[in-house]
């Protein structure tokens, strides 16, 4: 069975899963080359990615047995709005906003708009589909979180398991619980998109001049330089736990609408009275994440315990966008009673086609619930792929000077030791926010100041070093305490702590908090990769080299080899390994690398 999952919000994306595994998925992005790509607004519908999930997969429009879109049914979601509203929330002003203005939680509608805004976005995805012969097709609509919840789960290869999701809001929540066991989930929660943990924290990287929904992960890297108790008074007025619920306190202080949106975010800022006023911005980016952390576990932690009543530890399976917060994952692993975390690799909105699909396909064979196990995500290169003839093209048009190799790993190996700066594009892309090899910029891992010469070079402001890729044997002697936790170590989607030994070898990726976000690799993971390693290991003794994203700043990850040539003249950078083809700069030296220490 084949079913075509499709999602067309910002970082909309397609996927294809194929008797319950995806076998191609892709967001929008990659594609049309507009960061975040929002099938809602002028950027258009998420035709790019259907086209090429639909080739990736070799799939006819007869090959697909049904439609799985992330939307919640447009009845379902307005009953749900006006609970919220009025039973649970029980706040005047809120209400009164909701009812009488336009409300900023349904950007900018009013409060009955949300069932004729779904309903507005499935006829639009149904007027797509139907232009590729696939308007005929059973459809099943699935609510933002349960698809969020659906892609940790049935990738996670544990039949049993206790589902987190939290984002900024999805379907009028913020996040939610599920009771995972032999191929059903169960929902025992749900957190109310008023008390947003992930929308807070976007205020606060707002607030701080970064764009939020885009830096929070800078605010994750800053937080390291700055000291949480020096503003935790601060924060305790702004965001708390009331037993187990999220309790958004700064959002009772606002006079206007109570839900946090750009065009509001300086009411918020005003209800703040100055409390962080003369706070420097690392010990506000430490208050944030100290928080979120704090609240985050205590939630999780809850759940956790109840499950711990019946059995001896819980695995945890976790998605949405505020688990793309390597530091949290690392909390919530480190939970007493805790057996495992595992985060879906494409944790954000652009993971939700992928989960509306697994769950279409587990309600259609629930009798194949206990195959999860069997099932478990082998990785993530899930896009699409280019022949030699391809990438030979491209490299003619440039205009690049280039030479091919029979062995391109063991000479990228070569360059990695002699301290060089290779970027790679190789094999099918990666899904989600995370390059995993083949499509990364790859250095030794020995050279502190690399954080500051090639960020300049890519034009990037980080606050958080390069992730170390480490080879699969040698990860134990590099971090501590993995336990159970290899798996999400795949996906560079959890820090550890760093051993002494990885901190004197590997200073360029251990941050100032002596930790880092390791991707662990094998051969039957990614060959070509794992022998890359194993060439640079072999000649330095050093089992790990440094992995950044091959883009330039502010554009998706590179997708094409015509956007990898074009990423790499740009960047000025030393080589680009492209198949097996090897390109150098011009010139290229190391001089240029002195200019910005």
């Amino acid at each position: 069975m084949r079913i075509l999952g499709i999602f067309d919000d910002h970082n909309c994306s397609s996927a294809v899963v194929e008797d319950g595994r995806i076998i191609a998925a892709i967001e929008e992005e990659r594609l049309s080359r507009i960061k975040f790509h929002n099938g809602n607004t002028s950027d258009g519908p998420p035709w790019r990615s259907l086209e090429k999930v639909l080739d990736i997969s070799g799939s006819k429009a007869d090959d697909i047995d049904r439609i799985a879109i992330a939307i919640e049914p447009p009845g379902d979601l307005m009953r749900y709005v006006l609970h919220d509203l009025f039973s649970r929330q029980k706040e005047p002003r809120w209400i009164l906003h909701s009812m009488f203005s336009k409300s900023i939680r349904w950007d900018r509608y009013f409060l009955f708009y949300p069932y004729f805004y779904n309903r507005t976005r499935i006829a639009r995805l149904k007027k797509l589909l139907k232009k590729y012969g696939l308007g005929n097709k059973p459809v099943d609509l699935v609510n933002h979180h349960t698809a969020h919840a659906a892609s940790a789960y049935y990738t996670g290869g544990k039949p049993d398991a206790l589902v987190v999701t939290l984002d900024g809001q999805g379907d009028g929540l913020a996040g939610t619980i599920f009771r995972g066991a032999g191929g059903t989930l169960e929902n025992i929660a749900r957190v109310p998109s008023f008390h947003s943990i992930g929308l807070f924290y976007n205020l606060i990287t707002w607030m701080l001049g970064f764009k939020p929904m885009r830096h929070e992960g800078k605010i994750t890297g800053l937080a390291a330089y700055g000291d949480p108790a020096k503003v935790s008074r601060a924060y305790e007025q702004f965001f708390r736990m009331e037993g187990h619920e999220f309790r958004y306190e700064l959002a009772k202080k606002v006079l206007h609408h109570a839900y946090p949106h750009r065009s509001n975010y300086p009411k918020f800022v005003k209800a703040m009275n100055g409390l962080l006023e003369n706070a420097t911005r690392e010990d506000i980016a430490a208050g944030v994440q100290d928080v979120t952390e704090q609240c985050i576990t205590e939630f999780v932690g809850h759940f956790v315990n109840e499950e711990l009543k019946d059995k001896k530890s819980v695995d945890v399976r976790m998605a949405g966008g505020t688990f793309a917060n390597v530091k949290v994952n690392q909390r919530v692993a480190e939970l007493d009673g805790v057996s495992s975390v595992y985060v879906f690799p494409s944790m954000g909105d652009g993971g939700l086609s992928a989960g509306a699909a697994l769950w279409s396909y587990y309600k259609q064979r629930p009798q194949e619930g206990s195959e999860i196990g069997n099932r478990r995500l082998k990785d993530a290169y899930l896009g699409p792929e280019f022949t030699k003839s391809d990438i030979e093209e491209s490299l003619k048009k440039s205009k690049n000077p280039y030479k091919f190799y029979e062995n391109i790993e063991e000479k990228i190996g070569e360059l990695l030791a002699q301290g060089r700066v290779v970027a790679r594009f190789n094999g099918r892309m990666e899904y989600g926010p995370r390059a995993l090899g083949n499509r990364s910029i790859l250095y030794q891992s020995t050279d502190p100041t690399v954080n500051d010469w090639l960020n300049h070079k890519l034009k990037r402001t980080e606050f958080m070093p390069f992730a170390p890729v480490t080879l699969y044997e040698e990860a134990a002697s590099m971090y501590k305490n993995m336990g159970n936790n290899y798996f999400p170590a795949e996906y560079m989607t959890i820090t550890f702590d760093c051993t002494e030994k990885m901190g004197e070898m590997c200073p360029a990726t251990v941050h100032v908090d002596k930790t880092a976000r390791p991707q662990l690799v094998t051969e039957e993971i990614n060959e070509s990769y794992y022998r890359i390693v194993k060439a640079y290991a072999k000649r330095t003794g050093i089992p790990t080299i440094i992995n950044t994203s091959f883009n330039m700043h502010e554009e998706p990850i590179v997708c094409t080899p015509d956007d990898a040539v074009r990423a790499f003249n740009m960047g000025h950078l030393e080589y680009l390994a492209i198949g097996d083809f090897l390109v150098e700069e011009t010139g290229s030296d190391n001089n240029n690398r002195q200019d910005v220490l």
